[in-house]
């Protein structure tokens, strides 16, 4: 069975904080555009003032977009970086928890305001990871 999978280097690490009220994702996407990072693994931590994420809906093949204006933490984060359309583009999954500790999770989406949000960008190197539209799954995928 081939995987898919592809050996990449590990590149330059960074670590630091996004600006209270800034973008999550937008943040994230332009610090690797400035710094050009083409592929990379991100994570973090913190909380956010307003949320926006999506559930994709596998039969419909399209994205179901949710937001909450309720402040949340981050339960967890765990994305990629990767061109698209010459740009990049970030993808993440993350769950985040309530004052009640009740959860939310989904694809993240631009529009998050990060109320504190600690940033790890781990640059992958050596290896070309460029999104195209999928058919079978209508996914801009590697």
């Amino acid at each position: 069975m081939t995987t898919g999978l592809r050996e990449a280097r590990l590149g330059r690490l960074f670590v630091g904080r996004l600006p209270t009220d800034s973008d999550l994702v937008e943040g994230i996407e332009q610090f690797c555009a400035e710094q050009g990072i083409a592929a990379a693994w991100v994570t973090a931590v913190g909380a956010v003032r307003h949320l926006e994420y999506a559930y994709f809906d596998q039969v419909a093949r399209h994205y179901i977009e949710l937001r909450s204006d309720t402040h949340h933490e981050m339960a967890g984060f765990v994305g990629n970086v990767s061109p698209r359309d010459g740009h990049p583009m970030l993808h993440a999954h993350a769950s985040f928890a309530d004052e009640l500790g009740s959860t939310v999770t989904g694809h993240l989406r631009a529009g998050t305001t990060v109320w504190v949000g600690e940033v790890q960008v781990q640059e992958l190197a050596d290896i070309s990871l460029l999104r195209e539209h999928d058919e079978r799954t209508n996914l801009a995928l590697w």
